[in-house]
């Protein structure tokens, strides 16, 4: 009977011991708090680090993208103005006159076609820089094209045909023509989101 009693001691108390232990194995609430508190602070680091990342890549790819573009049409514009042969835009002598202020279009002779008479203009529609080839004619007679100049027995203007227009280039916000002791001018600004790029060139035309 004194044995059985002191076995059940020893059982209880070994029982209360075991639930002593295994309260002191959980985690207390200002533990539960500071825990979240620092992987709260790892985590906002992290996605601090990822955005900067993703901005900066994504800036590179816009700035390659405008440059891209800018070089392009540029170069296009100018190789083919080189070759023009007159130039059918009134420029004006300077970009800082604001009662002239530079022509946002320009139209001249195709120097590389020399089979026809024909024309190429560059301008703007919205944000997309745009070439438009164009002929000239009377209605008298359609299938031949004339000076953009010429008139008819009755002083008559010519029709205008467009034979192609199509973008070259996008993201343009500006876009500038004027001209300078027989050289052409060219100033473009390109815009994406936040990144803006200039360039301007002058050409000089060997045929004008």
């Amino acid at each position: 009977m004194i044995y059985a009693k002191k076995q059940k001691t020893c059982l209880t108390r070994f029982a209360e011991a075991k639930t002593r232990r295994a309260g002191r194995q959980g985690f207390t609430l200002l533990e539960v708090l500071v825990s979240i508190a620092v992987f709260s602070l790892v985590m906002l680091t992290v996605y601090s680090l990822f955005s900067m990342a993703q901005t900066t890549y994504s800036q590179g790819g816009n700035d390659m993208e405008l440059w891209q573009n800018a070089r392009a049409s540029l170069d296009r514009m100018t190789r083919e103005l080189r070759q023009a042969e007159e130039i059918v835009t009134v420029l004006p002598a300077t970009n800082e006159d604001p009662i002239n202020p530079p022509a946002s279009e320009l139209e001249f002779k195709d120097g590389h076609d020399i089979t026809q008479i024909t024309y190429i203009r560059y301008y703007l529609d919205g944000t997309d820089l745009k070439r438009r080839r164009l002929a000239y004619y009377f209605a008298s007679d359609p299938a031949i094209y004339v000076y953009a100049g010429s008139v008819d027995e009755s002083d008559n203007p010519p029709l205008q045909l467009i034979l192609e227009d199509r973008i070259i280039g996008e993201y343009f916000s500006n876009l500038d023509f004027w001209e300078v002791n027989n050289l052409t001018s060219i100033y473009i600004q390109l815009r994406k989101t936040t990144r803006n790029i200039e360039l301007m060139t002058a050409v000089y035309g060997r045929n004008l």
